[in-house]
């Protein structure tokens, strides 16, 4: 029986049979931090792709576990959102003991500079590598990112970025052609789990606070160093 996978608050999303895997990928951008100095490094930041590979017939069960979780309910579990270290290590803690989830992590291999490379280009960079491994090695047939558009503008630009990752990737025949891709907002409970996974991940790399990260690194199967030095076609 057909089962949509379409995010709370996207207008389309992609239709998928309850056997088949599906993605959901969200990211973080922080600046790299200097423990000792006890300050950010001036111009330099980690780029974090994150991904939670489900079974799609698990969907729905996965929505509604994930919405007891939220603080206080009805409002989206926000890692950027959560106030001090304590308060987002009891978030990890929560996130990785929902079951029914993989995770995968692609990242910048070295921190990036800022005059170095545009951010929609180490973006792309790592979305490709996502796509590509997600397809191929995991099985996924969908992928919902969270949708960088606000609220009242529907379809953006830099949504439509995304997009034409997808069709290059396709063009060039590494991607299927069949792999669907959609974004939701933070209203769709299942990209909780990337967006914490990648807020705990960048807090790791960073030298913010590297503690949330290890109840959701025993979840995690695979993280991806991306190199940035040959630029995304």
């Amino acid at each position: 029986m057909p089962l949509s996978s379409r995010p709370h608050g996207a207008e389309h999303g992609p239709v998928v049979s309850e056997t088949d895997l599906v993605a959901f990928l969200d990211e973080s951008k922080k600046p790299v931090r200097d423990p000792a100095a006890r300050g950010a490094v001036q111009g330099q930041y980690h780029y974090v792709i994150a991904s939670a590979v489900v079974l799609s017939g698990d969907l729905q069960r996965l929505r509604d576990e994930l919405s007891r979780l939220a603080p206080p309910p009805g409002v989206p579990l926000h890692y950027g959102d959560i106030k001090g270290a304590e308060g987002r290590q009891r978030c990890a803690e929560a996130v990785a003991g929902v079951d029914s989830w993989d995770g995968f992590v692609y990242e910048t291999a070295a921190p990036v500079s800022e005059r170095g490379a545009a951010e929609h280009f180490v973006r792309s960079k790592l979305l490709q590598a996502a796509l590509v491994g997600l397809t191929h090695e995991q099985g996924v047939v969908a992928v919902t990112l969270e949708s960088r558009a606000k609220p009242s503008s529907g379809f953006h630009q830099l949504d439509a970025k995304d997009h034409q990752v997808l069709q290059k990737l396709v063009s060039r025949n590494e991607v299927p052609a069949r792999l669907r891709l959609a974004h939701g907002t933070k209203l769709e409970p299942l990209l909780w789990i990337p967006d914490t996974l990648a807020g705990a991940r960048t807090d790791h790399l960073c030298a913010v606070n590297r503690i949330p990260y290890a109840p959701l690194g025993a979840r995690v199967r695979g993280v991806v160093a991306v190199p940035l030095a040959r630029r995304f076609r």
